[in-house]
């Protein structure tokens, strides 16, 4: 890596392309356009959730549960999924929007499917804590009015979602321009990828 005046420029380790560390401003609309799209999916893949929690709910005891359970499984794990399968392409469709790039950090390639499953897992789990700390800190509500297991919750979620928050905002201070979870998950996203074999022409993402 190298340094730039204004965003830490990155270059292929075997020389095959160069890049800049793409801002934090485009990171977050092409992450609002993936959450649009993934809840969208989420929301569509409900219906069935729901009918199977109706059957559910008809049988009764363990089976019931199970399918109950299922359903919900089925409609969370889409989401998964989705940034999974997507991530390991090197960009989601929101990335693609906006045009940057997803790599591995240390060899330059496309994420595998370790690291884009990792960071799938990360971007549920912060998702649902800001919607249940969101949820919490708008209801709140005098003491004893919720249980004790509904605060705690609560209370985990805002300084998950806290977390979250500070970890993304890191890469306004990083050297290599990275999030914290990015560090984690072994990740680096660019932007106006230059193939070394076309040094006048940028890589779009629509065009691979």
């Amino acid at each position: 890596m190298a340094s730039s005046r204004r965003r830490p420029a990155y270059a292929h380790p075997a020389g095959e392309w160069s890049a800049v560390a793409a801002p934090l401003w485009r990171r977050g609309a092409a992450s609002a356009i993936d959450w649009v799209v993934a809840g969208v999916v989420y929301v569509l893949l409900l219906i069935p959730a729901g009918m199977l929690e109706l059957v559910g709910g008809l049988l009764e005891g363990e089976a019931g549960s199970a399918l109950t359970v299922f359903g919900h499984v089925v409609a969370v794990g889409a989401i998964v999924v989705y940034f999974t399968a997507l991530l390991r392409s090197g960009h989601t469709l929101g990335m693609r929007a906006l045009d940057i790039h997803v790599f591995a950090h240390g060899d330059g390639r496309e994420p595998g499917l370790g690291r884009s499953l990792a960071r799938a897992l990360l971007a549920l789990l912060f998702a649902v804590a800001v919607l249940n700390g969101y949820a919490y800190v708008r209801g709140w509500a005098p003491v004893g009015a919720i249980s004790s297991t509904e605060r705690l919750v609560g209370e985990t979620s805002v300084v998950v979602a806290a977390v979250a928050v500070v970890g993304q905002l890191w890469m306004l201070v990083d050297g290599e321009g990275r999030t914290l979870w990015d560090r984690v998950t072994g990740l680096v996203v660019v932007e106006d990828v230059v193939p070394a074999s076309f040094p006048d022409r940028l890589w779009r993402p629509w065009s691979t």
